[in-house]
């Protein structure tokens, strides 16, 4: 039951976060058999989403037609996402990762040890290895055994993160082959606007902008390097938001810079939104996280 409860959980969060994002607009129709098959997931859970999308007054019937529909902004579907509960496997993932990154447990781990770490059944911990596998945090050794993967968990590991994107990410924006988008940049310009104009800013969103952002810049790039380098560079980033070490402060100003760089993009000045890359990256290199406790052990 708690899986099948995490699944139709986790879809109603994934349509939050398209109405959030503007990829659902307010009127738009959820269609049932489009979602199911965008979503890779059967009918029936996906129903069930949308009954509790209803429920929480984000989406409604109308008179002319069948299904639902999206009756509610971004803003408002913003403070329903926040409000909605942590899935099951999503806390015993970010602890696991909260645990790696404070040194708790050793680099290389076994199956076994996790359940008995975390009381974990078979089934459920094969679901958790695989989220924590698809943000990049552990992989599969030979066998039966997890390896973590590096993580910015000191001062020199973030040091050295920044050092490596500023080699990448201006170098990006001066590649022959950069082309800039421009309708997408004019909806992730939107999407930070709207995030500067909010009285109720989440770590979480802002932290996701940032994280959209930069990918971003590297997909403009059409270097397929370039865009794993930057997808990389996210991943190790999450951990730090789960160890809430990311100022929202410094989140704040760097959605400014951001804006800064797209001025640069939109008036064709490469080499100035390059520079202002780098000048960006360097600012966020300079106001590191806290980091008050020993690095894992590797």
């Amino acid at each position: 039951m708690h899986a099948k409860t995490d699944l139709q959980l986790r879809l109603v969060r994934q349509l939050l976060r398209m109405i959030v994002d503007g990829t659902l607009e307010q009127g738009a129709h959820l269609r049932e058999v489009e979602l199911a098959d965008s979503f890779g997931v059967s009918r029936t859970p996906l129903r069930a989403a949308l009954s509790r999308m209803a429920e929480l007054e984000v989406a409604e019937k109308k008179n002319e037609g069948r299904g639902l529909y999206v009756c509610v902004k971004p803003d408002v579907a913003e403070r329903v996402l926040a409000g909605l509960p942590q899935e099951d496997e999503e806390q015993v993932k970010e602890q696991i990762a909260r645990d790696w990154f404070e040194g708790q447990i050793p680099r290389e781990v076994s199956e076994s040890f996790f359940r008995m770490r975390y009381g974990l059944g078979k089934m459920t911990l094969s679901r958790v290895l695989a989220l924590l596998s698809d943000e990049g945090v552990i992989s599969r050794m030979a066998g039966y055994g997890w390896q973590f993967e590096p993580t910015l968990n000191s001062q020199a590991a973030n040091d050295a993160s920044y050092d490596f994107r500023l080699l990448v990410e201006p170098g990006a924006i001066r590649q022959v082959s950069f082309t800039y988008d421009k309708a997408n940049a004019a909806v992730i310009r939107s999407r930070h606007e709207r995030i500067l104009r909010s009285n109720t800013r989440k770590l979480s969103e802002l932290f996701r902008l940032d994280e959209e952002f930069h990918l971003f810049i590297a997909e403009c790039s059409n270097n397929p390097f370039v865009v794993q380098a930057v997808a990389q560079q996210n991943r190790l980033r999450r951990l730090l938001e789960y160890e809430s070490l990311i100022d929202s402060g410094r989140l704040n100003a760097s959605c400014m810079e951001h804006l800064s760089i797209l001025d640069a993009l939109d008036a064709g000045a490469r080499e100035k939104a390059a520079v202002a890359m780098e000048k960006h990256l360097r600012n966020a290199r300079a106001a590191p996280p806290v980091f008050s406790h020993q690095p894992a052990r590797l």
